[in-house]
């Protein structure tokens, strides 16, 4: 159902500041009735009126329209927005009418006001009025609109009353909004802060309007907000929904703003948004009031809308949500810890007035709260390597000594969640802590870090302390520090994607940071320290800096993927690249294919691997650095079971750019996180993306809950799944350890397994290490649907 704009008759004003609107069924009829709010702003002293169309049909046509009545004591004499609301406030069965208003003191800070008229009447009568009650910590000095609802925000069974304004000061606007929870008499007595709407990319607004429904019925509500953009020339209106209200705020972020179609007004004098159940089905659907400005005099204007969201092509594309809450800090590496909890830290992250310090900021989100703990590392460990040791704790090595030239630290580094101080909002209860580690035996920036079958840690290339490329490995062993090895059998690139193999080989696949050093796709035999080139032609061989790299799932298949990238030398402006290239190092003679092409041309991508055995691509640019030029469209690898090429699919459109310094972890909830962007020096985007793969919108999910945490090689692992004859597949996913476009930690492996009983499978757990090197892992069983369980951890020693 999409009405065209109505006109609501008789409006007489020609000059508004404001203008409100609500549904409810006021004549117990069974039909919704429209309330509209009107601020008259005539020279002299404003005044707030309201009427009611009464027996509105499901088109939002109107039977009849009481006369317009004074909204008494209105005092202002400049407004800067308004709203209106209906509900039950006092508890006695009768519908109140809740009137709110934005009072625009000169020369002084703004002030929302909001009052009650009892027992509202489908006349307009009430049966009396509570004073002017102020909402607290008022700070905008100018708004470009304001509007309310009221609806049970966090689940308590009380009404809240919700606030939306928006602050204009000079240069982009931005939107917030509040809520509290109702009293009976009218009061709240103890209001959430403010808190913005993400992605407010208005520079001047013409109303704004809120509303709270339950868009997906899942007996949660949303939270859909309106903006009015009033650029040079016509204006558009626009609404977002911000998803699963939970103690007041959306948990599952914000989807991208839709535009309403046929947005007619080149000025306005605000707007305002409601939502009513309507159709044979009672679906909810957009009531949205706009005040058109105009020369001569001003007319109120009304229609219907579907309510399209982000959930339209969910099932095909899965959906992109915007969080409230940041990275906090420039989150150039991250890691999914194995308290569920995302570690993101930078040293001085690409700001050279912040190196020099002894101690540099750590931010530990314990996803998917907005909640963090911090901490201070005692390195600079921008642009460090980093793996994950047997028991959880996270290795980084190297980082920033000296900023142009950049030398390498020799500085390594452990970071523990179980440690530091006591902290309430943690899984853990601590804030977690680094420690410091022996230094390696040379400075590494931009060095590659592989975690070793016997638990043991590898550190790869990286500049050294004179600049130069590291040619001397080293290896960490818990409690004994750093060994240095032989030099390398080929000048291995910064950054250079290793992985290690089921035979405890390793393999670079061509990608890296920078240009290769002339070394092929190749594997590099620990044991004899010789490196061997795999046979074939990797196809745009110079055009791999900033690619991206993964070991296929499973890893018992043994193939890597290498995607994108783009030329090495900055002045190159030919551009990314699309092309990908696969290597089956299961095969006795290895041979570089080239496989299907990415619809995108990308470099500074995120690949990262999704429990039902495909690949999420985001993020990057088709140049290097450059916002214009990012390719905001994520896509879907799946593998062909076979061994063949595989097929790529477009997926949902993010709407931060992800350029250098970007970063990707898959969650134990099967969803998959992105942030950062860091192109130049201190430019940092510390917003935070969800992406909801389409699998999260293909049906129930399946249960997994082993019986034991503590595993080892070779047994098998009995797991309790409510209906085991549902179950297709099942795995370890190692988490993620992210920078510069590679994560070298991520893995899945296949478990094979069997129907144990009526709830119960039991798992066979790999028998090699080099399969899945010692460590934390998330178990998911995927079902016939494609469905995936949410993560249960287990310890594989």
């Amino acid at each position: 159902m999409d009405t065209d704009f109505t006109a609501v008759p008789d409006w007489f004003s020609f000059e508004n500041a404001g203008a409100g609107i609500a549904v409810a069924d006021l004549t117990g009829d069974g039909r919704p009735d429209l309330v509209v709010l009107m601020v008259d702003d005539p020279p002299g002293q404003n005044a707030g009126y309201f009427r009611i169309g009464v027996g509105a049909g499901n088109a939002g046509e109107v039977g009849a329209w009481t006369p317009w009545i004074a909204v008494p004591d209105w005092n202002p004499w400049l407004n800067q927005g308004a709203g209106i609301a209906v509900a039950d406030v006092s508890g006695t069965g009768q519908p109140d009418l809740i009137v709110f208003m934005v009072d625009a003191v000169p020369d002084g800070a703004n002030a929302g006001y909001y009052r009650i008229g009892w027992d509202l009447q489908p006349t307009g009568q009430v049966s009396g009025w509570s004073r002017w009650m102020a909402v607290p910590d008022w700070f905008p000095w100018v708004n470009a609109g304001a509007d309310i609802a009221v609806a049970d925000v966090d689940g308590d069974g009380r009404l809240d009353l919700v606030i939306l304004m928006v602050d204009a000061p000079a240069g982009r606007n931005q939107g917030y909004y509040r809520s509290g929870p109702l009293s009976p008499d009218g009061t709240v007595a103890a209001w959430r802060g403010w808190v913005a709407v993400p992605d407010w990319y208005f520079w001047e607004n013409q109303g704004a309007g809120i509303a709270v429904a339950d868009l997906d019925d899942d007996s949660t509500p949303e939270l859909l907000v309106l903006a009015v953009d009033s650029p040079p020339g016509q204006n558009g209106g626009y609404y977002c929904a911000g998803w699963r209200l939970e103690a007041g705020r959306p948990a599952d972020g914000w989807g991208p703003w839709q535009p309403i179609p046929t947005w007619r007004f080149w000025e306005g004098q605000d707007a305002a948004l409601a939502v009513a159940g309507l159709g044979a089905a009672g679906m909810p659907h957009l009531v949205v009031l706009t005040v058109d400005n105009p020369p001569g005099a001003n007319d109120g204007w009304y229609r219907v809308l579907d309510v399209m969201t982000d959930l339209e092509m969910a099932p095909q594309m899965g959906v992109w949500r915007l969080l409230e809450n940041d990275a906090q800090v420039n989150p150039v590496h991250a890691a999914l810890l194995p308290t569920g909890s995302v570690l993101f830290f930078a040293g001085s992250g690409n700001d050279p007035d912040r190196h020099g310090g002894r101690q540099y900021p750590t931010a530990v989100w314990h996803y998917p709260r907005p909640a963090y703990s911090n901490s201070l590392s005692p390195a600079d460990l921008f642009c460090c390597g980093h793996a994950f040791l047997p028991d959880g704790r996270l290795l980084a090595s190297g980082g920033t000594e000296q900023y142009d030239p950049f030398f390498g630290l020799r500085q390594a580094v452990t970071f523990d969640p179980h440690a530091g101080t006591p902290d309430p909002a943690s899984p853990t209860g601590t804030t977690g802590a680094w420690t410091v580690e022996p230094d390696m035996s040379g400075g590494r920036w931009y060095p590659t870090l592989v975690a070793l079958p016997d638990g043991r840690v590898l550190a790869v290339s990286g500049l050294d302390g004179d600049s130069q490329l590291n040619v001397f490995p080293d290896v960490y062993t818990g409690g004994a520090g750093w060994t240095q090895l032989p030099q390398s059998p080929s000048n291995w690139p910064m950054y250079g994607h290793l992985f290690l193999l089921a035979d405890g080989r390793l393999y670079y696949s061509g990608g890296q940071y920078g240009g290769s050093n002339g070394v092929r796709p190749s594997i590099w035999d620990l044991t004899t320290n010789t490196a061997t080139d795999v046979k074939g032609i990797l196809v745009d061989a110079g055009r791999r800096n900033q690619s991206a790299s993964v070991l296929l799932p499973p890893a018992q298949d043994q193939r890597v993927l290498l995607m994108g990238g783009g030329p090495a030398d900055m002045h190159d402006q030919t551009g990314a690249t699309a092309t990908t290239a696969i290597t089956d190092l299961s095969a006795p003679g290895p041979i570089v294919t080239t496989a299907a092409p990415m619809a995108m041309r990308r470099m500074h991508l995120c690949a990262t691997l999704l429990p039902d055995r495909t690949v999420l691509i985001n993020g990057g640019s088709m140049m290097e650095e450059s916002a214009a030029d990012a390719t905001l469209e994520a896509e879907l690898y799946r593998p062909d079971a076979g061994g063949g090429p595989g097929t790529w699919v477009m997926a949902a459109t993010s709407r931060v750019p992800r350029l250098y310094h970007s970063v990707a972890l898959l969650m134990p909830d099967g969803k998959v996180i992105t942030t950062g962007s860091n192109p130049a020096r201190k430019t940092e985007e510390l917003r935070i993306e969800v992406f909801w793969p389409p699998y999260l919108f293909a049906g129930r999910r399946p249960v997994c809950m082993p019986a034991d945490a503590e595993l080892h090689y070779g047994e098998s692992a009995v797991v309790t799944v409510p209906d085991p004859g549902e179950i297709a597949s099942a795995a370890l996913m190692r988490p993620g350890a992210t920078t510069h476009s590679m994560d070298g930690e991520q893995r899945l492996v296949d478990l094979p397994y069997q129907i144990t009983g009526p709830d119960q499978i039991t798992l066979q757990l790999p028998g090699s290490p080099g399969l899945a090197p010692p460590g934390w892992y998330m178990v998911f069983v995927v079902n016939t649907s494609g469905v995936p369980s949410e993560a249960a951890w287990i310890h594989l020693t």
